[in-house]
Order: structure tokens, then sequence, then C-alpha cells
């Protein structure tokens, strides 16, 4: 019964000291020299085992390839914020299909974006990207 006592206040004492953690992302995406518009943009939070990685917010670029995203965590340890693009530029596709799979990039935001509270305070800015290049350790995602 002791054990149960201390696992108790325990976790008592980690939702007490647990705060909220918020970030946001801005940019504009390009294919070449058009917008890249309806791609898909995703702000993740990672997270370590047992705990799985939280999806804070999804947004799809708008006609002018541009996108605003933030989301919001409850950690009692700093969070750890990635952005993650989903885009068919330049994809040739897997067995030569292009519109099977999406390429997706990924992008840690720099902790310096983190913000306490509910509100974004300081954004990070990507500025304009264009998606065109192939990035290192960029992966594919199919249907």
């Amino acid at each position: 019964m002791k054990s149960l006592y201390v696992l108790f206040f325990s976790s008592l004492a980690f939702v007490v000291y647990a705060r909220d953690q918020t970030v946001g992302v801005r940019g504009t995406l390009m294919c070449g020299n058009d917008p890249l518009s309806d791609a898909e943009v995703k702000l993740w939070e990672l997270d370590t085992w047992p705990d799985p990685d939280d999806n804070l917010a999804t947004v799809k670029t708008d006609r002018q390839g541009r996108f605003e995203i933030f989301g919001t965590e409850n950690e009692f340890t700093s969070i750890s914020p990635v952005i993650k693009f989903y885009h068919r530029c330049n994809n040739k596709g897997l067995f030569n299909l292009p519109k099977l799979c999406k390429r997706k990039i990924t992008y840690e935001v720099p902790k310096s974006y983190i913000n306490s509270g509910k509100q974004v305070g300081k954004w990070f800015e990507m500025g304009v990207m264009n998606m065109e290049a192939k990035v290192k350790g960029e992966d594919t995602e199919c249907i």
C-alpha cells in the first residue's frame, strides 16, 4: 500500500510541475520557380519511449506556398519540436508513379523558439525554401 502512495504522489508532482510550451513556424515553399501549393506541413513533438511522439498541428500550404503552423504541448521537460514537409515536388515516384508517394523532409526547430505558455512569442521564420533539391536524410511516405 505504501508503494501505491509513493507512486500516486510522484505522479501528482509530475503533473503539477509540467508546463505548457508552444512553438510556431512559418515560411514559404517553392518547387523551382513555382509556389508549392497544397503541401502538407506537420509540427511534431518528439518523445522518448514509452511516450509516443505527438502531432501538434497539421496544415497545408496555400496557393502561394505559404504556411503558418503552431502547437502547444504540456511537458515536464523541454519539448523537442520538428517540422515535417510532405510534398511531390521533383518526385520521380515509386515504380515511376509520381502520385503514389510523397517526399518527406524533417527539420528540427531550434530550442530558442520554444515559448513558455500557450501563445507564440517568437516565430521560427524558415523563409523561402525550394523543395526541388534533395535533402540528405529525406524519406518517402507512400499511401
